[in-house]
């Protein structure tokens, strides 16, 4: 099969646009979990069962937090499983023939991040933020069959807005603790259509005190449903218009992770948590919280 010259530079111009796509990558929301905030009385009717929770010996957080969430992601490696270009609205052709991509990613990503324990053991919350994501896609472009063909590395930016949902299952027994969650996000970054990611995780360790602190310990794994087909468009020096899709996905879709909660006091505490895929990508979230309201007593 043999290509014309205005599909070779629809090709070229593809790949430079693709590239901007294949880089973005959406970072966690960061964790939640639960606070201990000792026999306060509330103001606010959260958690519904609370009571019951208390009577059974349980010690309950602060119903409602806010957050900021300061996520950092480097050398994350995106696949392609295939790329289409369509000219002047033609139907798309798939051109992974003689287009080769693959790229890795560094994101930095910074939420705002509401929640609220609706009961004892479930967190829901909501978050928007920004995300810068700089990443490096290489290139293999074969305009002829069998030819050698030529490659490329190229470096992209992009910024833009994120948003998302999630909520959060959590319990207990005595100094042992699992938490369990699972949030929805969408990224503008420019392109025709927003990037979807669906994170899934589940956290398990030790709770108890560090000096007067109560602290929590963890050991997790998280899945990163992060396939996408990335769309945009663009226009030739001849001002013949095309298309093109990317679908691309992960190489591995698996986080590891290790973090600790420590709480300053009962409104006051601060998450770490770092990651690997280990497969060159690695993971740093640092999320300051403040719970509230205020106990009756302390009013």
């Amino acid at each position: 099969m043999r290509i014309t010259k205005m599909e070779s530079s629809v090709i070229r111009r593809s790949v430079r646009l693709m590239a901007l796509a294949l880089g973005a990558t959406i970072a966690p929301t960061g964790i939640t979990l639960a606070a201990d905030a000792g026999d306060s009385p509330w103001y606010s009717r959260l958690p519904f069962l609370a009571e019951e929770a208390r009577k059974r010996g349980h010690e309950l957080p602060l119903p409602f937090g806010a957050a900021l969430v300061v996520t950092g992601l480097d050398g994350r490696k995106i696949e392609v499983t295939d790329t289409r270009i369509a000219l002047n609205g033609n139907p798309g052709q798939s051109i992974s023939n003689f287009v080769d991509l693959g790229s890795t990613s560094q994101v930095f990503n910074a939420n705002l991040k509401f929640d609220a324990w609706v009961l004892p053991f479930l967190n829901v919350y909501a978050l928007v933020g920004y995300v810068h994501n700089n990443s490096l896609t290489h290139a293999h472009v074969t305009v002829l069959p069998g030819g050698t063909g030529s490659d490329a590395d190229i470096e992209t930016e992009l910024d833009g807005l994120v948003g998302g949902v999630g909520l959060t299952l959590a319990g207990g027994y005595k100094q042992f603790f699992a938490v369990a969650d699972y949030n929805y996000n969408k990224a503008d970054l420019g392109f025709d259509e927003n990037f979807t990611a669906s994170i899934a995780s589940l956290r398990a360790g030790w709770m108890g005190k560090l000096g007067d602190h109560p602290t929590q310990l963890w050991l997790g794994v998280g899945n990163w449903d992060t396939a996408a087909t990335a769309k945009g468009h663009g226009t030739l020096e001849n001002g013949a218009t095309f298309t093109f899709e990317a679908d691309q996905k992960p190489k591995t879709n698996w986080m590891y992770d290790i973090g600790i909660n420590f709480e300053f006091s009962k409104r006051f505490q601060l998450v770490v948590d770092v990651g690997a895929d280990f497969d060159g990508g690695y993971l740093f979230v640092l999320a300051p919280t403040y719970r509230f309201p205020e106990s009756a007593a302390n009013r």
